[in-house]
């Protein structure tokens, strides 16, 4: 399926009407030439073992040396040739490189199947003992004994399993078994109050089902819980990673990933929306879909040969894709503005687990256009800033991130402009969220959002407002511009291609954003509601323009019923404002 901009991409990214609407459009499609990995087959999460010649060429291009380099830097904090021995304990918290965590048998397990060296498999095995000990992660919510939760279980559990995926074949007999009922038989309590409940494979895969007086209610987080999707996602990859053994219990694992795969369409259809927008916002947003969920979705491409990218609902591709719209980057540093809801610190935070591999991880589930998108803008913004020391998106201080980049890091793909590539607008239906962005070039990019519902997590102890106002980002300034009301839109229209729009407000209220040129500005905005701008009147409507990223307002000729500026004109049909291009 190709993902050209053209009518059909506007109408797959916008969430429009298609030849094929609502439930009727498929979730996943086969992945063509599928062959099921045999018995005993591993890696097969992140790649299959047929990728192997492909990765070892990788790793030999300039790309692949720096991703790698800084792979063995995150490991022991030097060359990766030793375990590491920094490790959180109750006397110590050791900070910066080379710090034990969840993923670092990941780490070690792709530098052998790499190389062939036994010693990063040893390496390997020895964190599935520390892990098995107790040891906890370098943040001590998370590791595969008592994590905090149900939450920071699903993402221990499912880097772990990469970690057994990427090791498997260097262990002998007794470990695989070892080590892989560990995952299989996962059953951990909590070491937070907050959310005591028992984690196991049934609880993650279910989204779990009772957390405490805490949450002040006996029922599972719903899909609008940032933990939805790092136990769900979690949980999918452990199972994915023990499927197929002999030793497990079949019957239960296909039952757990069928509800797993339930699981993870609630997690984009209940909590986010088909815009990538979160019940809870913007931070908690990050959680549920970069922690676990997105390398999850690549897994089962990889194990059970079902696409979830290359479809027509835009839902999961848009976890990735908001951030390269919503972000304009200034000297290197990302300004994602505004940033709705709580947990505002983890937006671009790149240090940790909940803000980082926005194109490590993100990459790993998109088509190969959008993937390319993603390089130009990565290579556009961060990479000289990135480099030498967190090459391709490699800040955090967690192997997986790197390990991730090494993987997903479209190194043959020719970058490509989003603007040729994504429509310079689109909409989340779901939550009623909507964002402009004029082009991709520089420090003065504008980003227009504007959210129209209240939305609400679990328990409602986190939410996001509806703005009183469109947000825009431009020029380098934060603002605030027109007028809006809460409730659903009653109508949006958007060109091929999305350089023209139109939105009609609950109330009435009238917004058009124009991005073509044609008025003789990179930005024109109108409205009908009274705020900054030039007003004019028409009828018995008066409109009112506004040209942010204008030094002087172009001229405007006023018809009867018409307003004409440069080529583009401005009338009103049924309620709603109409832009066409003049003579």
């Amino acid at each position: 399926m190709m993902w050209r901009m053209n009518n059909m991409v506007v109408v797959l990214l916008l969430g429009l009407a298609s030849p094929c609407t609502g439930n009727d459009l498929p979730w996943h499609v086969p992945v063509e030439n599928f062959s099921p990995p045999e018995s005993g087959e591993h890696p097969r999460l992140l790649f299959r073992r047929s990728a192997l010649p492909e990765l070892r060429k990788k790793a030999g291009t300039p790309e692949g040396r720096a991703i790698l380099k800084r792979l063995r830097f995150l490991l022991d904090g030097k060359d990766g040739e030793t375990m590491t021995t920094l490790v959180h304990s109750k006397d110590q918290s050791p900070q910066g490189p080379g710090v034990y965590s969840i993923s670092h048998a990941a780490g070690y397990g792709l530098l052998y199947q790499l190389t062939g060296e036994d010693k990063y498999a040893e390496f390997g095995r020895q964190c599935f003992e520390k892990a098995l000990a107790g040891t906890p992660d370098r943040d001590a919510r998370y590791g595969f004994r008592k994590p905090g939760g149900p939450l920071r279980a699903g993402p221990s559990v499912g880097w772990y399993a990469v970690g057994y995926d990427l090791c498997y074949d260097g262990w002998d007999e007794a470990s695989r078994e070892k080590y892989g009922r560990a995952i299989a038989q996962y059953a951990e309590h909590s070491s937070s109050k907050r959310e005591n409940l028992q984690s196991d494979l049934e609880v993650l895969a279910g989204g779990t089902r009772y957390l405490g007086p805490y949450f002040r209610r006996k029922r599972g987080t719903p899909p609008g819980s940032n933990h939805f999707g790092m136990q769900v996602g979690g949980a999918t990859l452990a199972l994915l990673a023990v499927t197929g053994e002999k030793w497990v219990d079949q019957e239960r694992v296909d039952r757990l990933l069928d509800t797993a795969q339930r699981n993870l369409i609630r997690n984009v259809t209940e909590g986010f929306g088909d815009g990538g927008f979160f019940a809870e916002g913007d931070g908690t947003g990050s959680m549920s879909s970069q922690i676990a969920y997105l390398s999850a979705v690549q897994a089962l491409r990889n194990v059970l040969g079902k696409d979830y990218v290359n479809v027509e609902r835009p839902n999961i591709r848009m976890l990735t894709l908001k951030w390269i719209y919503q972000t304009v980057v200034r000297d290197g540093k990302p300004d994602f503005w505004p940033v709705r809801g709580s947990y505002r610190q983890n937006v671009w935070s790149r240090q940790g687990l909940s803000g980082a591999g926005y194109f490590a991880i993100g990459m790993g589930a998109l088509s190969p256009e959008h993937r390319a998108a993603m390089k130009w803008y990565y290579n556009r913004f961060l990479a000289r800033t990135d480099a030498p020391h967190q090459p391709f998106d490699t800040a955090s201080w967690y192997p997986h991130l790197a390990v991730c980049a090494f993987v997903n890091w479209p190194v043959k793909l020719k970058a490509q402009e989003p603007s040729g590539v994504l429509p310079l607008c689109y909409h989340d239906s779901k939550w009623g969220f909507y964002l402009w962005r004029n082009r991709w070039q520089d420090d003065n990019d504008t980003v227009i959002s504007l959210l129209l519902n209240r939305t609400e997590g679990y328990g409602g102890y986190l939410f996001s407002d509806p703005d009183s106002k469109l947000q825009l980002n431009t020029m380098g300034r934060h603002s605030q511009w027109g007028r809006s009301v809460r409730g659903p839109a009653k109508y949006w229209w958007a060109s091929p291609g999305g350089r023209r729009s139109s939105l009609t407000l609950s109330d009435g209220t009238c917004i058009a954003v124009d991005f073509s040129g044609s008025s003789g500005a990179d930005v024109m905005l109108v409205t009908t509601a009274r705020t900054e701008g030039t007003p004019i009147k028409i009828g018995n409507k008066t409109l009112t323009f506004y040209f942010p990223t204008a030094p002087v307002a172009p001229d405007i000729k006023v018809g009867e019923q018409t307003v004409i500026i440069g080529r583009q004109e401005i009338t009103i049909e049924n309620g709603n404002l109409a832009l066409k291009l003049g003579d």
